[in-house]
């Protein structure tokens, strides 16, 4: 009975301790505290919570264990008994001390059982979850970064040295019962090993990873890793579909689950984050190298400009051999002439002292042709503001087609990446457009343009008349054979479908088939006259419309509307009433540009007086650039290692492209195209690229250059570690696990129905007695 009397009032202590924490964050919430709450529990305790249920309600339970209590005191009832008078005295004196709480709880093991239950139930709603990383490690994944930034020297030998063997260590802390995979992963991810028990073999592919030249992205990668761990389907649902399956009523049968992961990033954090990734099963830990700020200086860009352009206010030292154009000898139109800006990027806390910028002017065979250096002092970096600085050097006496190679690079920069202190640069028209002109007549307008010196070198030009279309070996052999890159015909154009050449075409005045001319009667393909059209609109941005100014004051005289206009039609150039004066129409993987209005009529009259304005010329030079697939380095846009390069080749099928290191690789895609897509640009420096010409014993090609290029969202030349990084909307700091939650209100629910289930026994083993 003693026992009785000290455990009772002990069990009472407990439950009020219990109670406490819930009735505290309760209240908390209550007084909108919540977000401050979790943040506290999460940081010292490892847990958080949210209430499942609205406010209210939740009120109401918070209720329940008082009006049990409650309801236990004014429960006393008198069962009429026949007893003596001396017991019936001795219950009226115990009777006196039934307000003493103590005594009366000693009796009321179903009080205590049932307000556990009710606790129990209050902490489910109140949501608990414990943050923790999984036991056990059953899986885990090894994502190590190879990108350029990881060549970094600032952690001996590099840091991709050391990320191999943070990952070595946590394959030997491993036990025979985990299973491992291997991910790496730089602007794309590859999976180097799947899952697997063997250690042996996680080693081994750990330690074939090489350094790459490539920036960094790692969504791939997590996307690889997410795709065990955080499943879209489940093959047990696919399989249990019923065979027919009403649109827009799917469900799903069999609920997809994961395999829970330990995720080990080792990385400098040198990537975009991604905005849109939930981790779920992805339990991860991001691993850096222990580096401090960032030692590097980059040539981060290289650009040329024809002619001599006006040279910067502050350039610095000069070399002798290089001297600044006076004024006088400046031409920004002379072809002859470039001028070379290199820019440089400081990434130091501090300025760095005589940098000094040498370019080497390079031929095909990458022969040194001559030199030339300038010094800079870069500014120091500060706060996030790279500071940056720019030379210039002036090329005299180059011939306008020349194929050359320019090649910068830093000399004394002494920083802890040497991979971006170079960059490349191919100078000078690299591939002609191939053109056949069909003209009834000599269009003095078209061959004035054509056989000037200065478009000689776009261009290798065959002229004929429209009797051509007919004849095989003049048109219909060569055009199906890709010989031509751009067909232009004039006032003309071929009958049918089938004659249209695997090229690029420019139809001047005459529409394409399947569309008749307007004096093809009765047809509802026939185009419609139109007189007199003026100019409303223009698609600037398209790059045969790129720079023209003055089109709204040109005068036509006749002109032509389409019936109807294919899906894809890029509308260049409109006119009242939503005519299309210029037109592209998609015809496979080539374009058929429609200009509605001949330049001349049939009797050799002007029907236009464009050719008269500046922007005539440039639109012509626009259309055989773009569509002849003329390429001049000087104006394409800068290739960053790993980035798709397009190679335009003409119609054929196998191509062999020289990496910088000398490697040829022979690629056949098949099917013959006009354009062939290179992806395996891993290395920095030119690339060669070389094709048999279509119907010719000719070989032609190109060369193009790769770099490693910042951009808007990522620079690769920032090598300072990032501490903390951002997956989705979780932000995960160096070297601390991503605490997975783990919810506990269903071991309270289940807690609590033992509880209810144990006082149902006491019940009933009292009823019983």
């Amino acid at each position: 009975m003693k026992l009785m009397r000290t455990i009772f009032p002990l069990l009472v202590v407990l439950l009020l301790l219990v109670a406490l924490p819930g009735v505290v964050v309760f209240a908390a919430d209550l007084m909108g505290y919540e977000a401050s709450v979790n943040e506290w529990l999460e940081g010292r305790l490892g847990v958080s919570h949210r209430v499942a249920i609205a406010l209210p309600a939740a009120m109401v339970l918070f209720c329940v264990p008082p009006l049990i209590v409650l309801l236990y005191f004014l429960r006393l009832r008198r069962k009429p008994v026949a007893v003596s008078s001396t017991y019936l005295w001795k219950k009226s004196i115990e009777d006196l001390h039934v307000n003493r709480l103590m005594q009366w709880l000693r009796q009321n093991v179903l009080l205590l059982l049932q307000l556990l239950a009710a606790l129990l139930c209050i902490y489910a709603v109140l949501g608990p979850r414990l943050h923790g990383s999984i036991f056990g490690g059953r899986h885990y994944i090894l994502m190590i970064d190879n990108s350029a930034s990881m060549s970094a020297t600032d952690v001996a030998p590099t840091r991709l040295a050391w990320a191999k063997q943070q990952a070595l260590r946590e394959i030997d802390a491993a036990t025979d019962d985990d299973t491992g995979m291997l991910i790496v992963f730089n602007s794309t991810a590859e999976t180097a090993q799947s899952y697997t028990n063997n250690r042996g073999e996680l080693r081994t592919a750990v330690e074939r990873i090489e350094p790459t030249q490539k920036p960094t992205r790692i969504e791939e990668a997590l996307s690889l890793a997410a795709s065990l761990a955080n499943p879209v389907k489940s093959t047990e649902n696919e399989a249990t579909i019923p065979g027919a399956v009403v649109p827009g009523k799917e469900r799903q049968y069999v609920p997809t689950e994961g395999v829970p992961a330990d995720v080990h990033v080792f990385s400098d954090g040198r990537f975009p984050f991604p905005a849109e990734f939930a981790l779920a099963n992805l339990n991860l830990t991001y691993h850096v190298p222990p580096a401090e700020g960032s030692n590097n200086l980059a040539l981060s860009r290289l650009t040329v400009d024809r002619g001599w352009q006006k040279p910067l206010p502050d350039d610095d030292e000069n070399d002798p051999a290089d001297p600044t154009p006076k004024v006088a000898d400046r031409d920004a139109d002379d072809a002859t002439k470039a001028t070379v800006t290199a820019f440089v990027k400081n990434y130091r806390s501090k300025p760095a002292d005589k940098i000094v910028v040498r370019l080497e002017v390079l031929d095909a065979g990458r022969n040194l042709l001559r030199a030339y250096s300038r010094t800079l002092r870069p500014a120091a970096k500060r706060d996030q503001n790279v500071a940056g600085k720019a030379v210039q050097f002036y090329l005299p006496e180059l011939a306008e087609g020349a194929d050359l190679t320019l090649h910068a690079r830093l000399e004394g920069a002494n920083d802890s990446l040497p991979l971006d202190d170079e960059s490349w640069f191919v100078l000078g028209v690299v591939r002609k457009a191939k053109v056949l002109i069909v003209t009834p007549d000599d269009n003095k307008l078209l061959r004035a343009f054509f056989e000037s010196d200065a478009h000689k070198a776009l261009a290798d030009r065959t002229w004929e008349t429209p009797a051509a279309l007919t004849d095989a070996e003049k048109y219909l052999k060569p055009a199906r054979e890709g010989k031509f890159d751009l067909v232009i015909f004039d006032r003309c154009g071929p009958a049918t479908e089938d004659a249209m050449p695997n090229a690029n075409t420019w139809f001047i005045g005459h529409p394409p088939p399947p569309f008749k001319p307007a004096t093809a009667a009765d047809d509802p393909q026939r185009v419609v006259p139109v007189k007199g059209p003026s100019v409303q609109g223009s698609l600037d941005r398209h790059p045969i419309m790129r720079n023209l100014r003055g089109l709204y004051d040109m005068a036509i005289d006749e002109s032509f509307q389409l019936p109807s206009l294919p899906n894809g039609t890029q509308r260049l150039l409109e006119a009242a009433g939503g005519q299309v004066l210029i037109a592209g129409l998609p015809r496979g993987p080539f374009t058929d540009l429609v200009m509605a209005f001949p330049l001349m009529t049939s009797a050799n009259d002007w029907n236009t007086l464009w050719p008269l304005q500046p922007s005539f010329v440039l639109f012509v030079r626009n259309v055989v650039t773009t569509l002849g697939n003329v390429r001049d380095a000087a104006t394409e846009d800068p290739i960053t290692t790993g980035q798709e390069k397009p190679i335009a080749t003409g119609v054929t099928r196998r191509i062999t492209v020289t990496s910088p290191d000398g490697k040829s690789k022979v690629f056949d895609r098949g099917t013959p195209r006009p354009e062939f897509i290179y992806t395996n640009t891993d290395q920095i420096g030119p690339y060669a690229a070389t094709w048999a010409e279509p119907g010719t014993d000719r070989t032609a090609g190109r060369r193009f250059a790769v770099n490693l290029v910042p951009t808007a969202e990522h620079d690769e030349s920032d090598i300072a570690v990032t501490t903390e990084i951002r997956i989705g909307v979780e932000t995960i700091a160096a070297d601390e696990p991503r605490k997975q939650p783990r919810d506990l209100w269903k071991i309270a629910v289940l807690l609590g129905l033992l509880v209810l289930m144990a006082e149902w026994w006491v019940y009933n083993r009292r009823v019983q007695i």
